[in-house]
């Protein structure tokens, strides 16, 4: 069988045969459906292309060769695909005796023609429209075409550039070997540097180029580079870089000053100190002069206090965040007051870890520091914790003391806020410790029946580590 459908016509118009090509791709079962009947009743031809065939029809019978033509046919199943046809006269002893089509196939060319049509218009819209200056280069990288936005950032029209090397043209000479090596990249795959390039005027400006190879069914066609101008984010790096510099410069004259001048200070208070005991003992019998060295010395104290929270209060946020056992810091804590005045601690917290810094054993410090200054009919602390709603773990330190007024609760984080009894800094850090960690601390107790700080603690920080483990 034939591959292509043919159709024979008499000098009449009238379909004489048609072989099983032709059948099979119009959709008729046998040729008896067809022959016959005048070829402009064949209802594969569309009304709107009836009249051309006509043309090619009487065109032939005057001896004339018509192209070949495509056109959309209808199959019987109401489906429409993409013919070729190529005609001929058929003579007979000297004299026309009719008219040949032969009709080819050829939907899937026809589809490919048109995906490939759409690809390039496609293509085009994103390489003229695009806001990044935009390069098409051939395979030997000379320059086929640019975008609007490219002869804006260089200084050249398009004129001027096609058909240039690319390097011979932007590259500094400084910068040639860069440039071959970033189009080896692009010849293998996908290239991308940040960089400088020279405009028209010989200035340069940083860019950010992105490269890649430019196919059609596995063949290169060329590349297409982009070129992002970065120069107001170099000049914010720079920017950024002297200010980083100057930080640097600053935080090490405060810490140097902020731990010189508490050393300094401390040796003086000592001074004060030591006068103050020997003026206590000369001054024994008079007991208005032994107050206001009391008042002196708790003085000295609370100038002390401040300086340990100046000192700790440098540390927020300095160290980098680790894993830290709360059992560990909450024994470490305790361990540290010369004595617990009798108060029974549950620690309950071993097996717990959280991301944290040194200071973590601080807060515990901080806490039991309260309880015991305030607490008053205080006899046990209890530190615990449980899972909460979202995968958040509570941390919970409470206490059997008297709790904290209704009207103080408000203002127990703010800096400087006191009972009297205290300098007014040890919720304050714990308050910044929490921000720093990136968890929230409140006061639930209930007046005359204990402390209650509850922790809550996300399951993962902003940088997305687990911000505590369960062992």
């Amino acid at each position: 069988m034939a591959p292509d459908g043919i159709l024979a016509v008499n000098v009449e118009g009238i379909i004489t045969s048609a072989n099983r090509s032709f059948l099979a791709l119009v959709g008729y079962d046998s040729a008896e459906e067809i022959v016959g009947k005048p070829f402009t009743e064949l209802m594969t031809m569309r009304m709107e292309d009836i009249p051309k065939f006509q043309g090619m029809f009487m065109s032939l019978m005057k001896g004339e060769s018509p192209s070949p033509s495509e056109f959309l046919y209808v199959r019987r199943d109401g489906t429409s695909r993409w013919a070729e046809v190529h005609p001929g006269l058929m003579i007979k002893d000297g004299y026309p005796v009719g008219v040949q089509a032969i009709m080819r196939d050829v939907s899937e060319r026809k589809n490919a023609e048109k995906l490939t049509q759409e690809s390039h218009q496609k293509f085009e819209g994103l390489f003229r429209h695009n806001p990044e200056a935009a390069v098409y280069l051939g395979q030997n990288f000379k320059i086929v075409d640019v975008n609007p936005r490219f002869c804006q950032l260089f200084g050249y029209s398009a004129e001027e550039v096609k058909g240039k090397d690319i390097n011979d043209l932007i590259v500094p000479e400084d910068l040639r070997e860069e440039a071959e090596s970033l189009d080896k990249d692009a010849k293998n795959g996908y290239a991308s540097h940040d960089t400088v390039r020279k405009r028209k005027d010989g200035s340069l400006v940083p860019v950010s180029i992105s490269a890649a190879p430019v196919a059609f069914e596995n063949d290169l066609l060329g590349h297409v580079g982009i070129y992002k101008d970065i120069t107001k984010l170099k000049n914010a790096e720079e920017h950024l870089g002297e200010l980083n510099k100057m930080l640097e410069v600053t935080n090490e004259k405060l810490h140097v000053v902020g731990g010189l001048t508490r050393h300094d200070v401390r040796n003086k208070l000592s001074a004060v100190t030591g006068n103050a005991y020997l003026l206590k003992r000369k001054l024994a019998e008079d007991p208005e002069a032994l107050e206001q060295l009391a008042d002196m010395e708790n003085a000295v104290r609370n100038v002390e206090t401040i300086f340990e929270f100046a000192r700790k209060y440098e540390q927020l946020g300095v160290e980098q965040l680790v894993n830290l056992s709360v059992g560990k810091a909450v024994d470490e804590a305790a361990s540290l007051f010369p004595s617990l005045k009798g108060i029974r601690i549950v620690n309950e917290c071993h097996g717990l870890t959280v991301l944290a810094d040194s200071l973590l054993r601080q807060l515990f410090y901080n806490l039991i520091d309260n309880s015991l200054k305030y607490g008053k009919k205080l006899n046990q602390i209890r530190i615990h914790y449980e899972k909460a709603e979202e995968n958040q773990l509570r941390l919970v330190y409470e206490d059997d003391g008297v709790g904290i007024a209704l009207d103080a609760k408000p203002k127990i984080f703010n800096e400087g806020f006191t009972t009297g009894k205290g300098s007014g800094y040890g919720l304050y850090l714990i308050r910044r410790m929490m921000e720093v960690y990136g968890w929230t601390i409140q006061e639930t107790g209930t007046p005359d029946n204990g402390v209650c700080f509850t922790i809550v603690i996300p399951e993962k920080n902003q940088d997305g580590k687990e911000n505590y483990q369960l062992h």
